[in-house]
């Protein structure tokens, strides 16, 4: 049985009763189940004919069709007050633009391909038979000589400059069998060492916590789900970076909202009720209304709302139990218990009314440079907040290296890991070569998914059963290799160093073997 959870739920929020909600939504959609017949729901909830004709009611008087709500002709009609329209969130869905590698081209040269400077060095590297340096490279050798005040030239110089290039290419190339991930851990161990357990650090005006130094580190290698202090910066599109009262608009209306935040909740334990004041100058910064408040609490809880008055209210009531303004007959016979009480305090006091789920905070800054208006945030929710459309997407950017894989991809993902770690080490004042943490980067995500360096990752998924248990648990890998029958080829460094024979990299890597002359 393949139960459907969004018809069952939408079913019971009919008020179709539990077991019989579950049984007409096995394997069906809430459209397959609108068109049936009293007969056929009678069949299929296994029960009588009245009650299917019951059940059939409610459901086509949901659908707002009441053509068929008879049964036969003979039946009772049932008419049934509708229930007024449950407003949902319009999602955007951007287009994604297409790939231009021409204008991508140009967005990254176009301010150097003109240049003489630059023009003269990619003649020198032609001369070349092989071609060793990329035209990245030879824009950062313009940048270079630029920055030294040089404005041009002379055939001489920029061969000059170009060979000794390639001499330093060749020379930081890696050289055949060399234990590339030993030198990458001991090229980025050995700063750590020297990195500060300084935690946090404050970004900018506005005092945005971040995570630094080892202990971010340690979050982005292990790939936890959600870092400790998610933050995301968000840029506008043209037309709205430059407008403050834009960008304040959109932090009030993507920073969450809790009930608690706008109101002061007072229960009344005497009179079993929960009073809320809301607070007219926090609604104000919220650009909310009273009414809103009410509407949106009315129908996250579905209960009847009372208010002090119908415009603008600034005092809301809500009793456990009320769902309509007849209930409150009822409650001198049927009052609501202490424990309803609380649960409902409870619910209310954490309801989201307005914003982006896990963005605390939205501050407005400006960037000094550009002079444009963008938000820095505490959380982060990057599916959600592209979906805004005054958002520039590409520029918009978050720390949550898992959300942006489940958004944008293994690749971007890949790069986030190499912009976090470089980030992270600059501000600690370390210099490791980039390609220490290409190098990790690579290693995590070479299977397709942000893999942890550790057993759980990386480590734990080793060919070799004595890398593995050179780890962790080593009892549990040596057993279940035994079990299986699994064999080590012994092609790797550790496990060569536990066994006690050389490795096969460096001199390793090389067998000589003497065949005498017959004769």
């Amino acid at each position: 049985m393949v139960v459907k959870s969004a018809t069952k739920k939408k079913l019971m929020d009919m008020q179709v009763p539990e077991e019989y909600a579950h049984l007409l939504a096995d394997d069906r959609k809430w459209d397959d189940v609108k068109i049936l017949t009293a007969q056929e729901i009678a069949a299929i909830c296994k029960t009588d004919s009245d009650t299917g004709t019951k059940l059939h009611t409610i459901i086509i008087s949901a659908t707002g069709n009441r053509s068929d709500a008879s049964d036969g002709g003979g039946g009772t009609t049932v008419v049934r007050r509708r229930a007024a329209p449950r407003r949902r969130r319009t999602k955007i869905v951007q287009e994604l633009e297409d790939y231009d590698a021409e204008k991508k081209v140009v967005l990254n040269y176009d301010d150097i391909v003109e240049d003489p400077i630059h023009i003269a060095l990619m003649k020198a590297e032609a001369k070349f038979d092989e071609i060793l340096l990329s035209p990245r490279v030879i824009g950062d050798l313009t940048d270079s000589v630029k920055a030294r005040g040089r404005k041009k030239l002379t055939a001489k110089q920029a061969t000059n400059i170009i060979e000794q290039s390639r001499a330093a290419f060749n020379k930081a190339r890696i050289d055949p069998f060399e234990a590339a991930g030993i030198t990458t851990a001991q090229s980025i161990g050995e700063p750590g060492t020297q990195m500060t357990m300084r935690t946090f650090h404050y970004a900018g005006v506005a005092t945005v916590n971040v995570t630094q130094g080892l202990p971010r580190i340690i979050e982005i290698v292990d790939a936890r789900k959600v870092p400790d202090t998610p933050t995301m910066t968000i840029r506008l599109i043209d037309e709205k970076k430059d407008n403050a009262d834009e960008c304040r608009k959109l932090a009030a209306g993507i920073e969450i909202t809790l009930t608690k935040n706008i109101a002061d909740i007072e229960t009344d334990v005497a009179q079993r009720k929960l009073v809320l004041n809301l607070k007219v100058g926090n609604l104000r910064q919220k650009k909310m209304t009273g009414n809103e408040v009410r509407d949106k609490l009315q129908r996250a809880l579905r209960l009847h709302i009372l208010a002090d008055k119908e415009k603008n209210p600034k005092v809301l009531t809500i009793i456990p139990g009320v769902q309509r303004e007849e209930d409150l007959a009822d409650l001198n016979d049927n009052p609501p218990s202490y424990t309803q009480l609380l649960q409902l305090e409870d619910k209310v006091k954490d309801l989201r009314l307005k914003g982006i789920p896990n963005i605390e905070r939205a501050n407005v800054q400006k960037d000094d440079q550009t002079g444009e208006y963008y938000l820095s945030t505490i959380g982060s929710n990057l599916s959600r907040v592209s979906d805004l459309e005054a958002i520039d997407r590409s520029r918009t950017y978050t720390n949550n290296i898992i959300e942006i894989y489940d958004y944008l991809g293994i690749e971007a993902a890949r790069q986030s890991i190499i912009n976090e770690l470089k980030a992270t080490l600059e501000g600690a004042r370390l210099e490791v070569d980039v390609r220490h943490l290409l190098m990790v980067a690579d290693v995590m995500t070479s299977e397709g998914a942000v893999r942890a360096i550790g057993r759980h990752g990386v480590s734990g998924n080793k060919h070799s059963i004595l890398a593995r248990a050179a780890f962790e648990v080593t009892v549990n890998h040596l057993l279940k290799a035994g079990i299986i029958g699994e064999r080590d080829r012994l092609t790797g460094v550790a496990e060569n160093v536990i066994v006690g024979q050389p490795i096969s990299l460096g001199t390793g890597s090389v067998e000589l073997y003497y065949i005498p002359e017959e004769g």
